[in-house]
C-alpha cells in the first residue's frame, strides 16, 4: 500500500511538471507588442523584468500574479464620468516579501492617457444609442465641460523602470482593450513611486514640528504659572505679560466672551455661511479628483433644480464675509486714532497680525508637512503640487500679494479672500486718514473709489471676455489657478470693493444709531417684510447665476450682471443684519442670535482657512469616489468639526498670545472718542438712550 502511494505521488508530480504553460491572450499580445518596440540601452533591464513578470504570471507564480492583479486590465465607468482607474496602489507597493526579496521591489506609476489628441470640440451629449461608441467618449463634452477622452491609469512595474519604459507598457496594455481610441492614445507619466522608498524630511518640517511643541510647552507652563502664582503674575513685567498672554484659561475665555455692543445675529450668519462654503467645497473638490458617477453631479442642475440654484453660484456667498467684515470695520472707524501717520501704520499692523497667523500656519503646513501626512495614487498629482507651490511662493502669500503676484503659482489659492480683505482695510484707513486731514479731498477720493468699484468688474469681464459667473471646467481642472475667471476676475481686490463699501456704509450708520440704543424700534411686520425681501433677493441672485451658467451668458449681459449681483447680494445680507438688529424678526433672529453660534463664529475664520488644506487629503483616494449628497453632508460636517478644533488650537497657542503681546503697543483706540457717540451730522455728542421709533 505504501509502495502504491509513493508511485502515485511520483506520477502526479511528473504530470504537474509536464503541464503546459497557460496561454493568456492579453499577456501574449502585450508581450508581442513590447517585443516590437525600440528600447534604449537604459531601458533594457526594465524590459527584461517586465517580460519576467509576464512569463511568471503564465506560470501562476505568486509574486508576479500579485503584481499583475494590482493593475486594472481595462478602465470602467468612463462613459459616466470616471477618469481615474487606479488599480491597487497598496498591493503594488506593500507585498509581504518586500524585506526578504528586495529584487522583487516594484513601483507604482500613474499614466495620463488622452485618447483625443486634437481636443474635444462638440459640447452636446450624444443621445442616439446606435452611433459609434467613439462619438461619445472621444468627441463629446457634457454641457458643463466634462470630457470623456481623458483617463488616468495606474500600473505596477519593476522598481527602477524609467518613465518612458512605463509609457510603452501602458500603450501595450491599452492596446488589449475594447476602447479602440485608447490603442493610439497619447500616454505620459510624470511620477512613479517606489516601494519602501525612504522619506526625506526637510528643515521646514522640523521647524514646524518643534515650533508647535515649543508653543504648547510655553502655553502649559504659562497657564500653570498664572494659576498657581497669581500675585506674582499680576505685576507688569514683560515676562509676566508674556505668561498672561499665553495663559490657556484666559485665551479660552475670550472665545466665549460676549460684548454688549456685539451684533448677535452676525454670529449665526457668519458661521452658517462658513459651513455652506465648506459643504460646497466638499462637493466640488472630489469632482476635481475622481468621481465614478460624475454625471450625477451635473444632472443635479435638471433633476434637483432647487439644490442646483444654491450650488451653481455659491461663490457669491463669499461676499457675505466681505460685507460683514466691512460692517465691523465701519462701526469702529469713529473711535480709531488715525490722525498721525504712525497711528495709521499701527492700525494696519494690528489688522495684519489678526489675519496672518492662521494663514501662516496653513501655508507652512502645506509647504512642509502635508506631503508627509498621507500617500496615494494621485497624491503626487494634487497634494504634492500644492506643496510645491507653497514651498516656492510662501512669501507672496504672507506679504498679502498672492492674489496679484504670479497667480498661476499662487500658494493656497482658496485663501485669496485674505489679501483682498487686507487691501480693502488699508484702502479704508487711507481714505479716512485723508478725509480727516482734508474733508474735501477725502470726499472726492471716496467718490472716485466708489465709481471704480462699480465699473471695474464690468471692465474686467469685457476685456478678458469672461462669462458672467465663475465656471469650473469639469473636464480636467484639478488646478483652479488655470481658470481665467478665477485668475483675472474672481480673486482681484479691485473687483471686490462694492460689497465692502456697502458694509462700511452700514457700519458707519450703526456707529451713529447704536444698536444698544435702538433695539426693537421697528415693528414685527416691518421687520418680517424687510427680512423676507432680503432673503428673496439672495435667492434671486443665486437663481440668476444658475441661469447664467446654463445659458453661458457672455458679453454685455455678463457685464451688466456682474455690475449689480454682488452689490445687491451684499445689500441683502446687510438688510438681514439691520432688520434683525433694529427690528423684531420672529424665528430667524432668535436662531441667528443663538448663543452657541458666538464662539463658533469667532472660529469661523479658521474654519474657512483650514478646511481647504484638509480637503487636499482627498487625493489620498485608492478608488473611485462617488457623488452622494448624504455622504457629502456627513463628510462636510466632520470636516467642519475638525477644522473648528484646529482653529481653536491655533487660537490658543499662537493667535491669541500674539494678539495679547502686541495689543499694548498697537493700541488704536482714541480714549476721548470712545466716550462719545457720533451725531447725524458728524459732530460728537454724549451717549444717551434713544428708545424711539425710526
Amino acid at each position: 500500500m505504501l509502495f502504491k502511494s509513493v508511485v502515485l505521488s511520483f506520477v502526479f508530480a511528473n504530470v504537474l511538471a509536464k503541464e503546459p504553460i497557460l496561454e493568456i491572450p492579453n499577456l501574449d499580445h502585450i508581450f508581442d507588442k513590447l517585443s516590437k518596440n525600440e528600447w534604449d540601452a537604459d531601458e533594457v533591464p526594465c524590459r527584461d523584468k517586465i517580460f519576467n513578470i509576464l512569463e511568471n504570471v503564465k506560470n501562476s507564480t505568486l509574486w508576479a500574479t500579485w503584481v499583475w492583479n494590482s493593475i486594472d486590465q481595462s478602465p470602467t465607468g468612463i462613459f459616466f464620468g470616471a477618469r481615474y482607474h487606479l488599480g491597487s496602489y497598496d498591493q503594488c507597493l506593500r507585498p509581504p516579501w518586500l524585506a526578504t526579496h528586495p529584487e522583487l521591489r516594484t513601483q507604482y506609476c500613474l499614466a495620463e492617457i488622452e485618447m483625443n489628441k486634437d481636443g474635444v470640440k462638440k459640447m452636446e451629449e450624444v443621445s442616439d444609442p446606435y452611433v459609434r461608441a467613439e462619438d461619445y467618449y472621444l468627441d463629446t463634452k457634457s454641457h458643463f465641460g466634462r470630457s470623456f477622452s481623458y483617463i488616468a491609469h495606474g500600473v505596477c512595474l519593476p522598481a527602477g523602470c524609467p518613465t518612458k519604459s512605463a509609457e510603452k507598457f501602458v500603450q501595450a496594455l491599452m492596446s488589449t482593450g475594447y476602447l479602440r481610441a485608447s490603442r493610439e492614445a497619447a500616454v505620459s507619466i510624470h511620477h512613479c513611486e517606489e516601494a519602501a522608498a525612504p522619506r526625506e524630511y526637510s528643515t521646514g518640517y522640523y521647524v514646524f514640528v518643534y515650533t508647535f511643541a515649543a508653543l504648547l510647552f510655553i502655553a502649559v507652563a504659562s497657564t500653570y504659572y498664572v494659576s498657581e502664582y497669581p500675585v506674582t503674575a499680576s505685576s507688569n513685567s514683560f515676562v509676566n505679560h508674556v505668561a498672561k498672554s499665553f495663559c490657556l484659561c484666559r485665551n479660552w475665555n475670550t472665545v466665549f466672551k460676549s460684548d454688549e455692543d456685539e451684533l448677535p445675529c452676525l454670529h449665526g450668519i457668519r458661521f452658517l455661511t462658513a459651513i455652506i462654503v465648506a459643504f460646497i467645497h466638499c462637493i466640488a473638490i472630489p469632482h476635481g479628483t475622481s468621481v465614478g458617477n460624475a454625471l450625477d453631479f451635473e444632472r443635479m442642475a435638471t433633476d434637483k433644480p432647487a439644490l442646483a440654484v444654491v450650488t451653481t453660484h455659491f461663490d457669491v456667498l463669499v461676499d457675505t464675509f466681505f460685507s460683514l467684515s466691512a460692517l465691523l470695520v465701519g462701526k469702529s472707524l469713529a473711535t480709531l486714532d488715525i490722525t498721525r501717520p504712525y497711528s495709521l501704520i499701527k492700525n494696519i499692523l494690528k489688522r495684519y497680525i489678526r489675519l496672518i497667523v492662521l494663514l501662516a500656519v496653513t501655508v507652512f503646513y502645506l509647504a512642509h508637512i502635508s506631503k508627509h501626512t498621507d500617500d496615494g495614487p494621485v497624491y503626487s498629482k494634487i497634494a504634492f503640487y500644492e506643496q510645491q507651490m507653497c514651498e516656492k511662493n510662501w512669501l507672496p502669500a504672507l506679504l498679502m500679494v498672492g492674489n496679484y503676484y504670479n497667480t498661476l503659482e499662487m500658494c493656497h489659492p482658496a485663501t485669496w479672500y485674505i489679501p483682498c480683505d487686507f487691501h480693502l482695510y488699508i484702502m479704508t484707513l487711507v481714505l479716512l486718514y485723508v478725509y480727516r486731514k482734508n474733508s474735501r479731498i477725502g470726499t472726492a477720493a471716496a467718490a472716485i473709489v466708489l465709481v471704480i468699484c462699480f465699473i471695474m468688474p464690468m471692465i474686467t469681464i469685457y476685456v478678458y471676455e469672461l462669462p458672467a459667473i465663475l465656471i469650473y471646467n469639469l473636464g480636467l481642472e484639478v488646478n483652479i489657478r488655470n481658470n481665467l475667471s478665477f485668475r483675472n476676475f474672481y480673486i482681484k481686490t479691485h473687483n471686490r470693493m462694492g460689497p465692502y463699501a456697502i458694509g462700511l456704509a452700514a457700519g458707519y450708520l450703526m456707529a451713529i444709531y447704536k444698536p444698544k440704543d435702538f433695539r426693537k424700534v421697528w415693528s414685527k411686520m416691518v421687520s418680517f417684510l424687510g427680512t423676507y425681501v432680503s432673503l428673496n433677493l439672495m435667492l434671486v441672485i443665486l437663481a440668476l447665476g444658475h441661469l447664467c451658467l446654463v445659458y453661458r451668458v457672455h458679453g454685455w449681459l455678463a457685464c451688466i450682471f456682474v455690475a449689480f449681483e454682488r452689490n445687491l447680494f451684499a445689500v441683502a445680507v446687510i438688510g438681514v443684519v439691520i432688520f434683525c438688529t433694529y427690528g423684531q424678526v420672529p424665528l430667524i433672529n432668535p436662531f441667528l442670535s443663538w448663543s452657541v453660534f458666538a464662539p463658533l463664529s469667532r472660529l469661523s475664520y479658521g474654519l474657512y482657512v483650514i478646511h481647504i488644506a484638509l480637503l487636499y487629503q482627498t487625493s489620498s483616494i485608492r478608488d473611485h469616489l462617488k457623488h452622494h449628497l448624504f455622504e457629502t453632508l456627513i463628510h462636510s460636517l466632520g470636516l467642519v468639526v475638525v477644522s473648528l478644533l484646529l482653529s481653536l488650537m491655533v487660537w490658543l497657542l499662537a493667535e491669541a498670545p500674539l494678539v495679547n503681546i502686541t495689543n499694548p503697543y498697537l493700541n488704536t483706540k482714541d480714549p476721548a472718542k470712545e466716550k462719545v457717540g457720533i451725531s447725524r451730522n458728524g459732530a460728537h455728542q454724549n451717549d444717551t438712550s434713544k428708545q424711539k421709533s425710526m
